[in-house]
């Protein structure tokens, strides 16, 4: 064989190693949409040579259904604590060490607390946001001061208004109205929130979950239930100034979305070296400046630019979203279906 064809086929086969060798490590994670921007991903890539692969949820549901079924081929889910619960009490979540994630300790101890209760040696549900469930308004456009759900019930806003189209929320928060407990189910408490979701469904213009922070970007709604995580970042700095955040007055429903590690991630010590990542301080901070959100990490607290659209305080009239029985959820899911078909 010619030395030179000999030494070209060599070099060949050495790159083609190299090349195989050198494949770029990456993540897929499971994201609620607009919550963390796209250059946090990119300076973590630049930093470990991870590359992030996001896809948006719209719903607990949506990722408890991949999970159950396949996995998706994610390494990271990020649903909220009731979902988080269920799929650790179902074996569906890889046990961490979170020596290897010593940003955790930033983590508030008021919200740990919750997580405690649920994941005693905490191994597998590792928190990443939390907040308020709010009732955002533009106060140009909407005359009345609003103060909780009572809003739902005036015709003089009815086609302008969203509620999520999410049982837990929206049954949690009618409860709560109502003076009862979110896990409420006797006959007398359901037929009530029964009338009154039916009234605040003639006013409104849709249940939405996936596009109510568009909508209300948009002007296509004035008074949205969302979160304001969601809702921040798709809106001008005009309707931002005039945009307003309330938790109910008679109390509404507090969320925590978690990072959690599937039991069959196929790149588990990545999905550990991300959620320390973004538990870092001044990357949490720049999360929260993209957002306007409330922080559970305490050190980012103080780095921030951008200003916390709810008052910490307010935080005393929610309630945790939390796992109900499943008789609990069977009684109320009928009620929540029957109205959704009227």
């Amino acid at each position: 064989m010619n030395k030179i064809y000999k030494i070209t086929i060599l070099s060949v086969l050495f790159l083609s190693l190299v090349s195989c060798g050198s494949k770029q490590e990456s993540l897929r994670m499971f994201m609620w949409m607009d919550l963390i921007p796209a250059d946090i991903y990119t300076d973590f890539e630049k930093e470990t040579g991870i590359k992030i692969i996001e896809d948006a949820i719209s719903s607990n549901e949506e990722i408890y259904a991949k999970v159950k079924t396949s996995g998706g081929g994610y390494d990271i889910v990020t649903p909220s604590l009731d979902y988080a619960t269920i799929m650790m009490q179902e074996g569906l979540l890889a046990a961490l060490d979170t020596n290897q994630m010593p940003n955790l300790t930033n983590i508030d101890p008021n919200i740990m607390k919750h997580v405690f209760a649920i994941d005693t040696n905490h191994q597998y549900i590792m928190p990443f946001a939390f907040g308020p469930t709010v009732i955002a308004y533009d106060t140009r456009l909407v005359t009345n001061e609003v103060t909780g759900f009572d809003i739902y019930s005036n015709p003089a806003y009815a086609g302008r208004m969203l509620l999520l189209n999410d049982m837990r929320e929206v049954m949690g928060s009618a409860l709560i109205y109502l003076g009862y407990a979110i896990d409420e189910t006797n006959d007398i408490a359901m037929q009530e929130v029964t009338t009154l979701l039916n009234t605040w469904k003639k006013n409104i213009l849709r249940f939405d979950s996936d596009s109510f922070q568009l909508a209300y970007a948009s002007g296509e709604a004035d008074i949205v239930q969302g979160y304001t995580g969601p809702i921040v970042p798709n809106l001008t700095e005009e309707k931002k100034a005039n945009t307003k955040f309330v938790i109910p007055e008679k109390g509404g429903m507090m969320w925590m979305d978690n990072f959690l590690v599937l039991k069959d991630a196929p790149n588990k010590e990545a999905a550990v070296k991300f959620i320390n990542y973004v538990h870092r301080p001044d990357i949490y901070a720049r999360i929260l400046d993209h957002t306007g959100a409330l922080s559970l990490n305490v050190p980012a607290r103080e780095i921030t630019v951008t200003e916390a659209y709810i008052n910490y305080d307010d935080l005393s009239r929610s309630t945790m979203l939390t796992a109900l029985s499943d008789e609990v959820i069977a009684i109320q899911a009928r009620v929540w279906e029957n109205i959704q078909a009227q």
